[in-house]
């Protein structure tokens, strides 16, 4: 296809589609990965005052609400196949918002926390990324990955807004305000927009007929030809390794900087600067994915963030920490949609939300892991460094793991879904 058809396919697409792709930036704020990571750091402090709890302790809650991803994962595509996108995210913040709102009856025994993120995942699951992701890629192809950049770019929105508005929330009426606040958030802004602006059918699809009928059928892999290629593992894996690596700071790097000495609010600051990088990450990533290969657009983000991560252990200037954070913020602008990318690249489009949903798994293992060893790095030596290390080590690995995924497959390699059990 001639540039000239290719930008004509996009503007088209844009024209059609941008309203899934706003939307998409606004409420992946609530989503089970994104939330409890931007505002767990916020609830440290308060929590530990009111209960004693340790950090690895409450940094564990991440481990239930991500870590059960590995099954809500799954769930979400299953999900979105039976019922559709639309229903599917509806159900998902209603579920989502039901156990964060409990997490304000908390009594002083750990395992209720854990026990409401948990219910966030698992019920909250059709409110989870592989729903919005693969909203966005049903509705575009010419400028997928800069669709996906953009609409995804709201992560970074929350880095900014999520952990201001869970401390104004704690200043104002306390953690347990706070978590009303939040699930008050998710019901009274996030649904109603998703209500008015979220599609009732499937642009393309594995087969016809069903609750969400697709206007076009759809050509690509079933979930069992996936999962049985090299490349799935290939990107699982890496999937697993940059989330411990950057899951787990994440909710780690107010408390961090605190430690370093700055002040609540510089470190908000810090989070502000980080939030910004993965705007621009998402959407410089997601625009470079178009024109290029992206497993070496891959590779040439996630080796600085290595290298910031091993200088995060060191003390710098607040100017320093800034940039140290956006350069971990850029690559953290870029796992979404680029996982969601590959997909539709190396996998085709038929069964996308259900192969999506498995390789979350790996996600979800990862971001699960991450935030509670980080905690428990912390409160055996007092530091983050020995996870610091670590985690430079798997982003580094996994920019060289991503370079052994190979061509595209041509879409004529793919065959036209048979039906949607895969």
């Amino acid at each position: 296809m001639n540039d000239t058809a290719h930008k004509s396919s996009a503007v088209d697409e844009w024209r059609a589609g941008w309203r899934f792709v706003l939307l998409t930036a606004i409420a992946i704020s609530f989503t089970p990965a994104v939330l409890p990571a931007y505002t767990i750091g916020v609830f440290v402090e308060p929590l530990h005052n009111a209960f004693g709890w340790g950090r690895g302790a409450i940094q564990t809650a991440i481990l239930f609400s991500t870590g059960f991803g590995l099954a809500g994962g799954p769930l979400a595509g299953w999900m979105i196949e039976r019922w559709g996108v639309r229903r599917t995210i509806l159900y998902g913040i209603v579920g989502m918002a039901l156990p964060i709102a409990a997490c304000a009856e908390m009594t002083g025994w750990v395992r209720e926390l854990y026990l409401f993120y948990a219910l966030i995942a698992i019920v909250g699951a059709g409110a989870a990324s592989v729903s919005w992701i693969f909203l966005i890629a049903d509705r575009f192809e010419k400028s997928r990955g800069l669709a996906l950049g953009v609409a995804l770019s709201g992560t970074g929105v929350a880095a900014i807004l999520l952990p201001r508005l869970a401390a104004t929330g704690v200043d104002l009426w306390g953690w347990r305000g706070a978590y009303l606040g939040i699930a008050a958030f998710g019901l009274l802004v996030i649904l109603p927009l998703c209500m008015l602006i979220l599609p009732r059918h499937r642009l393309h699809g594995a087969t016809p007929g069903s609750d969400d009928a697709p206007e076009q059928i759809a050509t690509g892999l079933t979930l069992r030809q996936a999962v049985s290629g090299y490349r799935f593992w290939i990107i699982g894996g890496s999937t697993t390794a940059i989330y411990i690596a950057i899951g787990g700071l994440i909710p780690n790097i107010v408390p961090a900087l605190k430690d370093k000495g700055l002040s609540t609010d510089e470190a908000v600051n810090i989070m502000s600067f980080f939030g910004i990088s993965i705007i621009v990450g998402r959407i410089a990533v997601g625009g470079l994915v178009d024109r290029f290969w992206a497993p070496a657009i891959a590779a040439a983000v996630l080796v600085p963030a290595a290298i910031a991560c091993f200088l995060f252990q060191f003390p710098l200037s607040f100017a320093g920490m800034a940039i140290v954070a956006m350069m971990i913020g850029v690559a953290t602008g870029m796992e979404f949609d680029l996982v969601g990318f590959l997909v539709g690249r190396y996998f085709g489009l038929a069964h996308f939300a259900r192969i999506f949903g498995r390789l979350y798994m790996f996600l979800a293992l990862g971001a699960g892991i991450g935030p509670p060893a980080f905690g428990a790095a912390h409160d055996l030596t007092g530091s983050y460094n020995v996870l610091l290390t670590l985690s430079a080590g798997l982003l580094a690995a996994s920019a060289i793991a991503f370079l052994f995924l190979g061509r595209y497959p041509d879409e004529r390699e793919f065959q036209p879904a048979v039906n949607a059990a895969g």
